[in-house]
């Protein structure tokens, strides 16, 4: 039986524990072998906006999901200058890995919305299975026909938790404990990110 690998992408800045939970759920959920955990490098929808650096934002990946069976931190889109477009991600994925690992992409209600304004949407959707997760204030109704009949759902709890959130908390002084894991907490206060 052929591998099966997952793949969440995200700017993570900061990863959360809302992340964390669709990645439990949805390995265990999909009998995935692997998630990997992909931040982007430079996303082309989100260039308004200063990012905590490609590094950080790995490196708190790296601390969330350490010692999770089954997660996996990959610096794909970080090696690769220029925006990070899915389709070109999952194209150049694809042709490193083979044919013989099913691919899995992982994504959030509210991306599955904003398909049709995606690089490319029925290439990404050809290269592999979207798995979408529930969020709140996007329901499936929402994402356009032709593109939901193609994805499969995922119901995970519903945690409405955001980055831009975390972000502000961090900036007004207050707590971010139980937003984010512990370590991630520690390093955003270590490196002074988001002040």
């Amino acid at each position: 039986m052929a591998r099966r690998i997952g793949i969440l992408g995200g700017t993570f800045d900061p990863i959360h524990v809302g992340h964390l939970v669709m990645g439990q759920e949805v390995l265990v959920q999909c009998q995935l072998d692997q998630i990997l955990f992909m931040p982007s490098g430079e996303p082309p929808h989100k260039n308004n906006r200063e990012m905590a650096s490609a590094e950080d934002r790995a490196h708190m990946v790296d601390l969330a999901i350490e010692g999770y069976p089954g997660f996996e931190l990959s610096r794909f889109e970080l090696s690769r200058p220029g925006k990070s477009y899915t389709v070109d991600t999952l194209r150049d994925f694809r042709y490193e890995i083979g044919c013989d690992i099913a691919l899995f992409l992982i994504i959030g209600a509210d991306n599955a919305v904003e398909m049709g304004d995606w690089c490319k949407p029925e290439e990404v959707l050809e290269l592999a299975q979207v798995l979408v997760v529930e969020r709140p204030g996007f329901p499936r109704d929402r994402i356009q026909a032709l593109y939901q009949s193609k994805m499969q759902f995922v119901e995970t709890p519903l945690l409405d938790i955001a980055s831009t959130t975390i972000r502000h908390r961090v900036r007004a002084g207050k707590p971010i404990r139980f937003f984010v894991p512990d370590p991630v907490v520690e390093y955003i206060e270590a490196q002074a990110l988001y002040c």
